[in-house]
């Protein structure tokens, strides 16, 4: 399907998608049910919260109805997403079971790695399964957050998987707690099966279906970091978040199998956040009383999912205090679907149409800040800046500007 369809649209279409790399169908609100003039509320109310929010999405029925962006981003300016790249790094493992690299989300970590058989060296590691990773329920003691944050521990670590799987154990409860580490064993595990490591094997199977350009994504000194890292457009970003609303199709073909994804979005666990506990699947934040399902990354990254409203929303920000519920988030979402009024078209609103869009030509015109302010890595735990590991920095640009990774 040529994406050539005008600005106004008349009828809604609910299998579109999108057909060139980066590109999307765009159309008004209202000829996907969307309400012009709450869009509007909703945009005056993310400038009079002074947030740094970067850019914001939003696609009913596989239609572009808003995008947004606030300088120094654009359209094609990447953006790192922070720990959802775990979003991607789960798709990934469900792709590598389906091709049969990997058994199943039983697979253990003694499958990978035969060292943990000693369990006077490894004690409690050789039993923990694929799912637990994803679920962040492996029972290696990680805390994420504070100024003992393991992460940055890690970080300065010569062998990153090694000081995983040297953490001590903690007591094994019903309970997950969030973990760079788990996710980081879960990319080790990805490379170790299939030979590749995730960006090579993500490259195949998952990136270029998706006709997403090959992303920036750092490395440990030899490993696709599992957690974080990630950098991508927020229109590329989107596209994981439409495969996950039609069941991991795509254009015709199945990308991450079905039942993978049915997995990946329903409850397995809880886990708890500043905003209490929170429902968690692998990799994937669910929140059953708005019928959503989120990516998140820290600071602000976001790839939310609405079933019922056939909507998927993007965001990107710098946000130093974000967190995966927050009050400004949670009026975004809020916000958005108010505004979807109905499945399909209503009457063109041409005047609130006409101030939405100069409310997103004032936020491209707005006054540059710098790309990155210096949120601290312990306010949310998740690992982003590599100010002491000059090493993994040298690898990660190697590995990305090298002949593998143009």
């Amino acid at each position: 399907m040529k994406a050539t369809m005008a600005v106004l649209c008349a009828s809604v279409v609910l299998s579109a998608q999108p057909s060139e790399i980066g590109t999307w169908e765009e159309s008004t609100p209202e000829s996907q049910g969307m309400d012009s003039t709450e869009l509007v509320k909703l945009l005056r109310y993310i400038n009079q919260q002074g947030k740094a929010l970067d850019s914001l999405l939003i696609i009913r029925h596989g239609r572009l109805i808003l995008e947004m962006y606030y300088p120094p981003y654009g359209r094609d300016k990447e953006h790192i997403v922070n720990s959802l790249t775990k979003s991607f790094v789960s798709a990934l493992a469900g792709i590598a079971i389906e091709q049969g690299y990997i058994s199943s989300d039983r697979s253990t970590l003694l499958d990978w790695f035969p060292e943990v058989a000693d369990t006077s060296k490894y004690p409690g590691k050789a039993p923990i399964q694929i799912r637990d990773l994803l679920t962040m329920n492996s029972g290696i003691d990680w805390p994420q957050y504070g100024p003992n944050n393991v992460s940055n521990q890690m970080d300065r670590s010569a062998n990153w998987v090694q000081f995983i799987l040297s953490r001590p154990m903690a007591k094994p409860g019903t309970q997950s707690n969030y973990s760079n580490g788990d996710a980081h064993l879960l990319s080790a595990i990805i490379q170790r099966a299939t030979g590749e490591d995730a960006l090579e094997f993500g490259w195949k199977h998952l990136f270029e279906p998706l006709r997403i350009p090959r992303p920036k994504w750092f490395r440990d000194p030899g490993i696709n970091i599992g957690s974080a890292t990630i950098h991508l457009p927020p229109r590329e970003m989107a596209k994981l978040g439409y495969l996950y609303l039609h069941d991991g199709a795509w254009e015709g073909s199945q990308v991450v199998p079905a039942e993978w994804v049915h997995a990946s979005l329903e409850r397995h666990t809880g886990i708890q956040t500043s905003a209490g506990l929170v429902d968690y699947s692998y990799y994937w934040w669910l929140y059953p009383q708005s019928g959503m399902s989120e990516a998140w990354g820290g600071a602000g990254q976001r790839i939310a999912i609405f079933r019922n409203a056939d909507m998927v929303t993007v965001m990107t920000a710098d946000i130093f205090d974000d967190a995966p519920v927050t009050t400004f988030s949670s009026e975004i979402y809020k916000r958005i679907l108010r505004a979807a009024l109905a499945q399909s078209a209503l009457s063109e609103n041409v005047r609130s149409l006409e101030e939405l869009r100069g409310l997103v030509r004032s936020a491209a015109a707005a006054r540059p800040r710098p790309e990155r302010s210096a949120w601290p890595i312990t306010t949310t735990g998740i690992l982003v800046l590599f100010r002491n590991h000059v090493a993994s920095a040298a690898t990660a640009n190697e590995h990305v500007r090298g002949p593998r990774g143009q």
